[in-house]
C-alpha cells in the first residue's frame, strides 16, 4: 500500500505527489474523513429467532470498529503539530500494474481484505509540518468462522509475489512505480513490509494484523520513518486482546 501524501500538499511544495489507492469504505465515507461503519446487521423484528452463533458477526462487533482507529489528534510526531483527520480520498491510488500487486503498493479498495466483512472504519489523518508525516488506517470485523490464519498467510503471499517495480495511479491517472519491500520480522498475527515510490524521499510501513474475527491495517508514512510504527501496532494488538476480553 502506497505513500498518501495529499496530491494538492505535493504541487504547492513542489515534491512528487504520493498517492493511495481509494477504498470502497473511504469512497463511502463521510465529509471530512469521519469514519463509517458498513454492513452493521440490523435488528430483528420482534419475536424473531435469533441466528446461530455461526452467522454471528463475532467476539467482536463492528460497533466496537472505532475503538480500533488512532482518536485524531492523538498522535504527534512534531512536538505542537498533531495529527488530525483529513480526507485524502481523492490523492490515494486507484489502480495497479500488476492488478494483483495493488494490496502491497497502496491504501484503499482494501484488495487484501476478505469482502464478507461485517463492518468497517477507515481514518485517515496528516499534520502540516514541511515534511509531512501520516497515518492511515481501516479496520474490519467478519463472521465468527473467519480464518485468521489464512488471511495472513495468504497476505503474506501476496506481498512476497510482489516484489518488483509496480505501476500505480491515482484517479488524475499520473502513473509512478512503487517498490514494495520483503516481509519484515514481526510476531505471528502481524504481516509488515515497506513500500517506497521511486524518485521520491517518502516511505511508508504496512502493517495488517488478523486476529479472530478482525482484521486491522495502519499505514505510517514520512520522508525518514519517524512515525513509530511498531509502538502504534503493539497498541492495536493490545487493543484487540482488550476487546476479545470484554465479550468473552
Amino acid at each position: 500500500m502506497p505513500n498518501a501524501r495529499r496530491r494538492t500538499e505535493s504541487h504547492r511544495r513542489g515534491t512528487p505527489a504520493v498517492a493511495w489507492i481509494v477504498a470502497a469504505a473511504l469512497c463511502i465515507a463521510l465529509a471530512g474523513c469521519s469514519t463509517t461503519v458498513d454492513g452493521i446487521p440490523k435488528a430483528s423484528a420482534p419475536g424473531t429467532p435469533s441466528p446461530p452463533r455461526t452467522t454471528a458477526v463475532g467476539p467482536i462487533l463492528p460497533a466496537q470498529l472505532p475503538d480500533l482507529l488512532t482518536p485524531s489528534s492523538s498522535l504527534s510526531v512534531t512536538q505542537g503539530s498533531p495529527l488530525f483527520e483529513r480526507d485524502m480520498q481523492a490523492s490515494l491510488f486507484a489502480g495497479a500494474d500488476p492488478a494483483h500487486c495493488l494490496g502491497a503498493t497502496a491504501y484503499g479498495t482494501y484488495p487484501l481484505f476478505p469482502h464478507d466483512y461485517t463492518g468497517r472504519e477507515a481514518r485517515t489523518q496528516e499534520d502540516t509540518v514541511q515534511n509531512q508525516h501520516q497515518l492511515l488506517e481501516v479496520s474490519a470485523t467478519y463472521p465468527s468462522n473467519f480464518d485468521a490464519a489464512g488471511f495472513l498467510a495468504s497476505a503474506r503471499k501476496t506481498v512476497s509475489d510482489c516484489q518488483i517495480p509496480v505501476t500505480a495511479w491515482g484517479d488524475d491517472n499520473k502513473k509512478l512505480t512503487v517498490a514494495p519491500g520483503p516481509l519484515l520480522p514481526t510476531v505471528p498475527d502481524v504481516v509488515h513490509w515497506t513500500t517506497k515510490i521511486v524518485g521520491d524521499q517518502w516511505i511508508c510501513d504496512f502493517s495488517v494484523i488478523a486476529k479472530t474475527n478482525v482484521v486491522s491495517q495502519l499505514v505510517t508514512c514520512s520522508p525518514d520513518r519517524s512515525v513509530d510504527h511498531e509502538a502504534l501496532v503493539t497498541k492495536r494488538l493490545a487493543k484487540i486482546d482488550e476487546l476479545l476480553h470484554s465479550t468473552s
